[in-house]
């Protein structure tokens, strides 16, 4: 009991400790320099433009079994994109939707290959990589080309009506 007695004794003479707020500022500091540091990354959004890369040694696909090509045209003035698919042009990507799936379901088409013109907008290809994606068409190949070069003259054939 006495034991006891003098630990009460002790702790009731002991005085309520001091904080030292020094530290806890310098480490406030350092995480409000972290914070403000992560916070200020810019995002890239999807509505900036994309730019994509050359390939010098890119060559074009030709003709293959089992592989729909899809050529994309892009007319500036306008601000239409169209998509040239077996000779047909189509002014909006949904109408290529039941075309590839009956195709899909004849011809069993494992690969797509969108082939545009530099300047088209990403939406519009974004919208064509859903309907082929919807179509089940595993594989996407993509392909561009500047549209006062070479690849302007298969847009020219595609929209003749001749396969690019």
């Amino acid at each position: 009991m006495k034991e006891e007695s003098k630990a009460n004794a002790f702790m009731n003479e002991m005085e309520d400790p001091d904080i030292c707020i020094a530290a806890m500022a310098d480490i406030l500091f350092v995480l409000l320099t972290f914070f403000m540091a992560i916070s200020s990354l810019d995002v890239q959004r999807a509505t900036k433009q994309v730019a994509l890369p050359d390939a010098l040694s890119a060559r074009e696909i030709k003709d293959r079994p089992g592989w729909a090509y899809i050529h994309v045209t892009w007319d500036p003035i306008k601000r239409v994109a169209d998509s040239f698919f077996e000779e047909t042009k189509y002014t909006e990507p949904e109408q290529l939707a039941t075309i590839l799936s009956q195709r899909m379901n004849k011809v069993s088409i494992k690969s797509a290959y969108i082939r545009a013109q530099k300047d088209c907008p990403y939406v519009f290809i974004s919208r064509l990589t859903k309907v082929i994606a919807e179509a089940g068409i595993p594989n996407l190949v993509f392909g561009t080309y500047d549209s006062s070069g070479a690849g302007a003259k298969a847009g020219a054939k595609a929209a003749a009506g001749k396969k690019p």
